[in-house]
């Protein structure tokens, strides 16, 4: 698993392995996942002795641990203010390195990504809850409701009260058509 620099194995169409695979993720049995787990060992324990070659770079994991201990406290702290310095922090690194790093591996500034996560919050707050748009605004760390609102337009090409109303309606279609 750390094999930095495989980032993927290309499957030949003829191997049967990613047809287990999909077939396993399209009919979700009971306990689909575990299956799902086997399957995975399966092919690792197929392809390491058939002359696979994992190499590891040490850099390039430190590099991918300290962004996921970024985007981890970007995911616990979303709904608070949140500066480049700590962002950066959380990665023991400086703020220029930080945005490296996130330009790098996400090909997108750290702020960029935290009002991505605020925005995608945003989305579960509005199908299952009924706070009005500036309360969700504040509540996924948002300290203004017209930036929220122009931002959320500018991501999901609508209006938080239209995509509201949108899977409002959605899901009324969903009761009847279970209903019939």
């Amino acid at each position: 698993m750390h094999a930095s620099q495989t980032p993927y194995i290309l499957f030949n169409r003829k191997d049967h392995w990613p047809k287990q695979i999909y077939q396993c993720i399209r009919e979700s049995p009971a306990y689909y996942e575990l299956e799902l787990n086997i399957q995975l060992i399966t092919i690792w324990k197929s392809l390491l002795p058939n002359g696979i070659q994992m190499k590891h770079d040490a850099r390039k994991h430190d590099k991918n641990e300290r962004m996921k201990h970024m985007l981890n406290w970007i995911h616990q702290h979303y709904h608070e203010k949140i500066l480049l310095q700590d962002i950066a922090r959380a990665g023991q690194l400086s703020r220029s390195e930080c945005c490296r790093s996130f330009k790098d591996i996400l090909k997108k500034s750290p702020m960029h990504y935290v009002n991505e996560y605020r925005i995608q919050q945003s989305l579960i707050l509005l199908q299952e809850t009924d706070l009005n748009i500036t309360e969700i605004a504040y509540q996924v760390g948002f300290n203004s409701t017209s930036y929220f609102i122009n931002l959320f337009k500018r991501i999901k090409n609508t209006t938080p009260f239209a995509y509201r109303k949108l899977k409002q309606t959605d899901s009324l279609q969903i009761k009847r058509v279970e209903e019939n």
